[in-house]
């Protein structure tokens, strides 16, 4: 065999949408390690996949395997033999496990430590038709997902029925079987478009042969260029399209020839909240929506079809006929919703179970309500929020009463994404106050990785007060994340909160929040069982700290992404701080992350992991950092006193507002530290001096734990 590209492709019937890309990627994975492991070599590996195949092309692909040299040692020389000269048992298990019979084919091996018996043999390679054969079901078998399907009279498993295999190595077809199916060299055209099946000459000549039958097998290349012709056609319309990327990938994976197509919807409809004809026509149709100049939706939406029709006005009118009677529940709804005030179904939240352990909606609302009253408070004290009307008790507890309660209209029952976007919405309509209005749209942000956060104070307080109470409650009662298992997506939530507090810069006290949180549970679990609660202060403080763990280890990973050391959120948490107040930890961690960079760095950490060491050495010493100054005999111990007592260092370093500072002002310590370290016995044989010694340095560690545990920093780090 020459070295040549190879091509396997996997017909199947229709694969699920919003995993295709995914599972591409995971073919193309999987087929790489398989093929690397079983010894084959090549250049590049690319997947390729339309909504009925999955394919790879392996370039500069080498299909000769050479055989396998297998060397195993024996025994050695001294122990194969007895003084006899005949065989030991060593010998001969040794022997039996290679398969030899006769001792005299085993060869001797000289080694800087003896002689040794050794087993040599020449494996011949595994034919690479049958290893590929074996690579692409393992392949296959590794694919995630939630449930896979049997058909036929095999016992074999896919996430679809597998309908046709292609396996060329240049021009040749590779044969196996596999799924009952025989490999060959063809593959199946456009279901419209095409006449079927057509011979794919050469692996090279795979992309150009599916274009020439109407398929668009390069996802990547398909994607973008539905989104130029999105982008067309809204040009065409005079207007501009919103480019939903998570709705652009879906699309893609539905179809293999795109065409897009403009259609309209009855002007009447634009009545409706935009959210929610956005909803329909997004999530039921996957059609774009056009905004006009100002961003105002417009009734125009672009959908594009599986193929080229000879009558496009056609396909159009079939577009414009499914969506109507969407759109038209979504106007009967808003209208039937709109007619009994959004405070008239508050009791209906006590008839929908939120967890089991943690109640209904009805006790969530009790319970955010309270939260985002106690975190408004918390958050007035700052004085850039003082003079802020939204930060006002009521307010807050007005929102967050009202927040859940479009669950329990007919809009959100039919078109769930607009819970939230919707209570606002019918919130504004009753007369309620704006800032409440906003905050209720505002409470569910950000509702993904990177989404967009509450841009307003109560906004933040209500997303808070809610995210929170989950956390909570739901850590409390054993529920935390397992492997791929999140329901009530926790990771999301709690990186909610990280977010909001970092990038919205408030000054909140998270373990303060998390016991009014628990306190809060406690409080309503006791009055709907109506008995004494048998809860113990240990019980809610091990439900806070275990919140805040996870808290922090979402921080670290949330670093992580950001090229920021897991070692750095140690070190401050390990402050005396505690990382409780999660925008001056982030202003720690970074002001840090730089500072590890500046020359003093280094010494900085290896003298609070020297002095960290002493006093761990010295874990049976009771330490207050009290200081005898009479015992002070050195002059380097002297000088550092004053720096870190006399001076009152520990003070002076509270005083100072900015990290930075903080670090420059112990940075400056560091030739007095090293001063002492050079001319000072800590372990003195006066067993007085010695702990006065101790104290000293005792009271040096604590002016540095002002600001994080230095000595918990990786030196490599802050060398690189």
């Amino acid at each position: 065999m020459s070295v040549d590209t190879l091509l396997l492709e996997i017909g199947s019937e229709e694969l699920p949408p919003k995993l295709l890309q995914s599972l591409m990627d995971d073919f193309a994975a999987s087929m790489a390690d398989g093929l690397t492991q079983a010894g084959f070599t090549f250049e590049s590996i690319t997947g390729l996949a339309t909504p009925r195949r999955l394919a790879v092309l392996v370039k500069e692909f080498n299909a000769d395997l050479p055989d396998q040299q297998v060397e195993r040692r024996g025994p050695a020389l001294a122990a194969a033999w007895d003084e006899a000269g005949k065989p030991t048992q060593a010998l001969l298990g040794f022997a039996k496990s290679c398969g030899v019979e006769d001792l005299a084919t085993l060869e001797r091996q000289k080694t800087d430590k003896g002689e040794w018996v050794v087993f040599r043999q020449t494996v011949p390679a595994r034919p690479a038709d049958e290893l590929i054969g074996e690579t692409l079901i393992a392949a296959l078998s590794s694919l995630p997902a939630p449930r896979k399907m049997r058909w036929g009279k095999h016992r074999e498993e896919a996430l679809r029925p597998i309908k046709w295999l292609c396996a060329l190595h240049g021009k040749r077809t590779i044969p196996f079987s596999i799924f009952g199916l025989e490999s060959s060299n063809t593959s199946h055209g456009h279901r419209f478009m095409s006449s079927g099946r057509f011979k794919v000459d050469q692996a090279d000549a795979y992309i150009e042969s599916c274009r020439q039958h109407f398929i668009m097998v390069d996802f990547a290349e398909r994607q973008e260029k539905i989104r130029s012709q999105v982008i067309d056609a809204a040009k065409a319309a005079q207007g501009q399209a919103e480019m939903d990327e998570d709705l652009l990938r879906e699309v893609t994976a539905l179809v293999e020839w795109p065409v897009a197509l403009t259609g309209k919807f009855d002007p009447a409809f634009l009545d409706v909240p935009e959210e929610a004809l956005i909803s329909a026509m997004k999530e039921h149709q996957r059609y774009f929506h056009l905004t006009d100049k100002a961003g105002k939706l417009t009734n125009q939406f672009i959908t594009l079809a599986n193929l080229k029709s000879q009558d496009p006005s056609l396909v159009i009118k079939g577009n414009e006929r499914v969506i109507h009677p969407r759109l038209a529940d979504a106007a009967f709804f808003y209208q039937q919703d709109s007619a009994r005030p959004l405070n008239s179904k508050i009791d209906q939240l006590d008839q929908v179970v939120f967890q089991k352990d943690l109640g209904s909606y009805g006790d969530k609302t009790h319970r955010v309500t309270e939260l985002c009253a106690y975190i408004a408070e918390a958050l007035a004290k700052d004085e850039r929020f003082a003079q802020e009307p939204g930060l006002d008790e009521t307010l807050a507890r007005r929102a967050a009463q009202l927040c859940k309660v479009d669950l329990m209209t007919d809009m959100v029952g039919e078109f769930p994404d607009l819970q939230g976007i919707m209570g606002g919405y019918y919130a504004a309509s009753d007369g309620e106050d704006e800032t409440v209005c906003q905050a209720i749209r505002e409470h569910y942000l950000p509702s993904q990785a990177g989404g967009s956060l509450p841009a307003t104070p109560l906004g933040q307080c209500l997303a808070l007060a809610d995210k929170l109470d989950t956390l909570t409650g739901l850590i409390g009662a054993g529920q935390l994340p397992s492997g791929s298992r999140d329901p009530f997506a926790l990771r999301r939530q709690s990186l909610g909160v990280i977010r909001i507090c970092i990038e919205g810069n408030l000054d909140l006290d998270m373990l303060d929040c998390l016991k009014r949180s628990s306190q809060l549970h406690e409080e309503v679990n006791k009055g709907a069982e109506n008995k004494q609660s048998s809860s113990s202060k240990s019980d809610h403080d091990q439900t806070v700290n275990l919140v805040h763990d996870y808290l922090c280890e979402r921080l670290a990973n949330w670093y992580g992404e950001q090229q920021i050391g897991g070692d750095l959120i140690k070190a401050v948490r390990a402050s005396m701080a505690g990382a409780r107040n999660l925008k001056a930890t982030h202003e720690a961690v970074t002001t840090l992350h730089a500072f590890r960079r500046e020359p003093v760095a280094q010494q900085v950490i290896s003298a609070n992991k020297r002095v960290a060491n002493i006093l761990k050495q010295a874990a049976g010493v009771k330490l207050t950092g009290k200081v005898n100054q009479k015992l002070l005999t050195e002059a380097a111990e002297i000088d550092l006193h004053k720096a870190v007592i006399a001076d009152d260092g520990i003070a002076a370093i509270r005083d100072i507002k900015e990290v930075k500072s903080q670090l420059d002002f112990l940075a400056g310590m560091q030739p007095r530290i090293n001063l002492f370290f050079d001319e000072v016995l800590v372990m003195a044989e006066d067993e007085r001096v010695k702990k006065n010694r101790l104290q000293l340095l005792f009271s040096l560690r604590q002016l540095f734990l002002a600001v994080a545990d230095f000595s918990l920093l990786q030196q490599d780090d802050a060398e690189a």
